[in-house]
């Protein structure tokens, strides 16, 4: 029988705590950024509701190129970590209603809802970086895109950039301080 231990420890080593979505994440949101510079805001507006479907396929290849496995079919938490993942979909409806009524404010909705969405990876994952991405992702699209809303669509993207890259030097840390402790269990790897 496998312990909880050891599917967190299994999922750990062959999914790396996830970090090439974080990663992908940080480089679509640094392209968001300057997307104000050179296109106009109701193209903007439509590129954050739709563009952010970018970040999970972009997350995919970075990881084969990473030879990360992010879609661990043998561990039920890897199944967990898509499920929750997952209602991210259902943000849609929320954002195509700022969209409709007060595109100002997508930056706030979009790093709200989906900084939030980060947080039961910190329990699956065993990971302080994904509670510092939450926070980070959250309260600076709160403050940010709340009050400072003539500024959202520049500065809330490159906040996210970098709280998401400094989530993958996180992990990474952590991987490396967790590398001697963490062994995959014989069930799962045969």
């Amino acid at each position: 029988m496998v312990t909880l231990e050891e599917l967190q420890s299994d999922i750990i080593i062959e999914a790396k705590k996830g970090y090439p979505i974080l990663l992908s994440g940080s480089i679509v949101f640094l392209l968001f950024t300057f997307l104000p510079f050179i296109l106009p805001m109701e193209l903007i507006h439509l590129i954050w509701i739709f563009g952010l479907g970018a970040i999970f396929p972009l997350g995919l290849l970075l990881s084969k190129l990473l030879g990360v496995n992010l879609l661990s079919t043998k561990n039920p938490l890897g199944t967990l970590g898509g499920i929750v993942a997952g209602p991210q979909a259902f943000y849609i409806p929320v954002f195509i209603i700022v969209y409709m009524h007060i595109p100002a404010y997508l930056p706030f909705t979009i790093g709200l809802l989906g900084g939030s969405h980060f947080l039961p990876y910190m329990w699956i994952y065993k990971s302080k970086a994904y509670l510092f991405v939450t926070l980070g992702v959250c309260l600076s699209a709160m403050i940010i895109g709340g009050w400072m809303v003539d500024y959202a669509f520049t500065l809330v993207p490159l906040a996210i950039s970098i709280v998401y890259g400094l989530g993958v030097v996180l992990i990474l840390k952590e991987l490396k301080t967790e590398r001697k402790e963490l062994t995959p269990s014989s069930q799962l790897t045969r």
